[in-house]
């Protein structure tokens, strides 16, 4: 029982290897004044690590469109590929940018019956875009 409980604590330990640029260049005898020398001249890629962060798809909400009391249609970009968190979206190169629609459905907040300027009060970002860069098509004002 005991060699069963090792050797699964093993393989979930083989399964489960994960590390950061930094970590690696410490256990190849890296130090820590060679590490700031290899960042500042970008030596093996190193700036693009990002140290264990998870990256995502940056999105910009462009429109709201309200069609009628139960349904609304949100057009917004979002990028092909992943990137840092902190990557502003007028940093991404047009080229890496998909337009796309989504339909809400009874949504509470965004609907045809609320005015914008509740929408507003009650919601500060929508899809990383601050509310007052938003278009509203549709809506009473107040």
């Amino acid at each position: 029982m005991r060699k069963t409980i090792l050797i699964i604590l093993y393989f979930i330990t083989m399964i489960s290897f994960a590390q950061t640029k930094v970590i690696a260049h410490k256990s190849h005898s890296g130090s820590k004044n060679s590490f700031a020398k290899a960042y500042q001249n970008n030596l093996f890629d190193i700036r693009d690590s990002n140290f264990g962060l998870p990256e995502h798809k940056i999105q910009r909400l462009d429109t709201i469109i309200a069609i009628n009391d139960s349904t609304t249609v949100l057009r917004y970009r979002v990028s092909k590929t992943k990137y840092h968190i902190g990557t502003k979206f007028e940093n991404i190169d047009e080229s890496d940018i998909i337009k796309k629609t989504q339909t809400l459905k009874n949504d509470r907040l965004i609907n045809k019956k609320n005015t914008i300027k509740y929408i507003k009060s009650h919601a500060s970002i929508f899809y990383n875009t601050p509310i007052d860069e938003v278009v509203f098509i549709g809506f009473k004002k107040e």
